[in-house]
């Protein structure tokens, strides 16, 4: 078990104390404490207070082997059911959440991990009111109360490229979404970053996919396709009226075929990744950045 002092340590972000004590006793770094909490969730459960020092402390952490998919039995004054890192951080009104969420993606957290996927202390599921969510659901069901809010979208954007699932046996993001316009009404008009989720949403929905709806905004398989074309000759430069001679007919030529494939790909890899999206387009033009 945790002592007392270090789980107060993994609460205030001291990277120090924490790892002083895991050099002394590094099978534990999935311990948890009195009430029930592993030192990772420990730097993330209390979202209010998460610091700069925090991510810090996750990342060392992770590295030490921490599971990110740990599911802590949580017993303490205030909350008695199932919780892990990711489902946490998703609720979080720190700015820092969009980074802790990333590390522990990286790490290889479940995005789709549920709290219901777990039983309660007598063996049944959990029916805490977040158990059939997901960190995804989760993240949609707190954004307007969240004044963070571009950190939010952030984390919607993380969850969905690590392939979360819009959907939950009983509960779809879009009820999620206009359960939350119900509730908040007065503040989704102006709330672009909620709006830009929305729209995030509703197209991953209408492309079947993330990685669909990346690719059917981005160039590259045009810029290639086209490419293509030019190298079996269905494609020419225009024949202008008055030209520079055949050096200008080799250039154009040149450049319609894009080169070569090294030149190619050189030009693509200015473009963003075409399995990722940086930007999001409202039905009213404006455009909202999906990483803040």
């Amino acid at each position: 078990m945790i002592p007392a002092h270090i789980s107060n340590a993994a609460v205030q972000g001291d990277k120090d104390a924490v790892a002083a004590w895991l050099d002394e006793h590094p099978q534990s770094v999935d311990d948890v404490d009195a009430q029930g909490a592993s030192l990772l969730l420990l730097c993330v459960y209390n979202n209010n207070i998460v610091q700069d020092t925090h991510p810090e402390l996750v990342r060392y952490l992770l590295s030490r082997g921490a599971d990110p998919n740990h599911m802590c039995y949580i017993n303490d004054d205030e909350v008695e059911g199932w919780m892990h890192p990711l489902f946490s951080i998703c609720m979080a009104t720190s700015s820092h959440a969009p980074q802790v969420v990333a590390c522990l993606l990286n790490a290889g957290a479940d995005p789709n991990l549920r709290l219901a996927d777990r039983l309660d202390q007598n063996g049944e599921p959990s029916n805490t009111y977040e158990s059939n969510s997901t960190p995804l659901l989760e993240s949609l069901r707190t954004f307007l109360g969240n004044l963070n809010r571009s950190g939010q979208l952030s984390v919607v954007v993380r969850l969905l490229k690590a392939g979360a699932s819009l959907d939950t046996p009983g509960l779809s993001a879009e009820e999620v979404i206009a359960e939350e316009e119900r509730r908040w009404a007065a503040l989704v008009e102006n709330n672009v970053h909620f709006r830009a989720a929305k729209a995030l949403i509703r197209g991953v929905r209408a492309a079947g996919s993330w990685k669909k709806y990346c690719r059917a905004r981005c160039p590259h398989r045009e810029i290639l396709a086209l490419r293509g074309l030019a190298m079996r000759g269905y494609i020419a430069p225009y024949q202008r009226r008055r030209t520079r001679g055949a050096e200008y007919k080799i250039a154009i030529a040149f450049v319609a075929r894009l080169g070569d494939n090294g030149i190619v790909w050189n030009i693509l890899s200015f473009w963003r990744d075409p399995d990722d999206v940086e930007a999001i387009t409202l039905g009213n033009g404006d455009v909202v950045r999906g990483y803040n």
